[in-house]
């Protein structure tokens, strides 16, 4: 069972949110192993208003599939589109070297050109989240960050 999917976004204007307040992360963490530890990629974006909503879903969809069956991909949450088109999406990895290995494969490559052409503006995040202890709390801090569950 994929604990990661009863995440959903608190409230409407989540994607505005640092990644830690956007989700009720207490809800999964009595369910992961303490001493896990997981590689978030955030994509936080507000799409053009022109965008193609359908050609974007396509190409999303692709690379979610590519994704799912890459080693070491753990859950990808695709978000909602608000009224003022921002979006917060991210994919969990069991490390950060199979997240990049799959960054180069052929669907996502494919999708990365439509960045320009789809969006106004989008940002990329790297965070860890850990469960470093037996309590049911999960840390979540930026990836370069030297980790405080050490």
């Amino acid at each position: 069972m994929d604990a990661f999917a009863r995440l959903v976004p608190l409230v409407d204007d989540y994607a505005w949110l640092p990644v830690v307040d956007a989700f009720d992360w207490s809800t999964v963490a009595t369910e992961l192993a303490p001493g896990d530890e997981w590689y978030l990629v955030a994509f936080r974006s507000i799409r053009r208003h022109d965008a193609d909503e359908a050609r974007l879903t396509e190409y999303d969809e692709r690379a979610h599939q590519e994704a799912a069956t890459a080693p070491g991909f753990v859950h990808y949450f695709k978000g909602p589109r608000a009224a003022d088109g921002s979006c917060l999406s991210f994919c969990l990895w069991d490390s950060r070297s199979n997240a990049r290995a799959a960054a180069g494969r052929p669907d996502h490559r494919e999708a990365v050109t439509l960045l320009d052409e789809m969006y106004s503006t989008y940002k990329l995040e790297f965070h860890r989240v850990a469960r470093p202890t037996a309590d049911p709390v999960l840390t979540i801090e930026p990836y370069d960050r030297i980790s405080t569950a050490a």
